[in-house]
């Protein structure tokens, strides 16, 4: 069963979505969204948080973070903090 599908059925939403953004993400700017529709605020405000709390534990996201000197680490959000260094190009 998918995440969204969990999500729907424990808390009795009526509607869920959730996108995460592809290509380049500025820093800042959300890469995950997560929509729900509840007949009640509550519900759909504990839904949505479990939504992307499930995600960032069950997905793995890989992200290439990029520095001024032009040179970049890919990382992972299971990496605990590492990453493989990357060259500066678009890789």
């Amino acid at each position: 069963m998918s995440i969204s599908e969990e999500v729907l059925r424990k808390h009795g939403l009526l509607g869920i979505c959730v996108v995460h953004r592809v290509g380049e993400v500025p820093i800042g700017e959300e890469s995950v969204l997560v929509a729900v529709a509840g007949k009640h605020r509550g519900e759909a405000w504990r839904g949505g948080e479990e939504a992307l709390e499930r995600v960032k534990e069950r997905v793995e996201v890989w992200k290439m973070e990029r520095f001024v000197d032009g040179d970049g680490v890919w990382r992972s959000n299971r990496d605990g903090g590492g990453g493989v260094k990357a060259g500066g190009g678009d890789e």
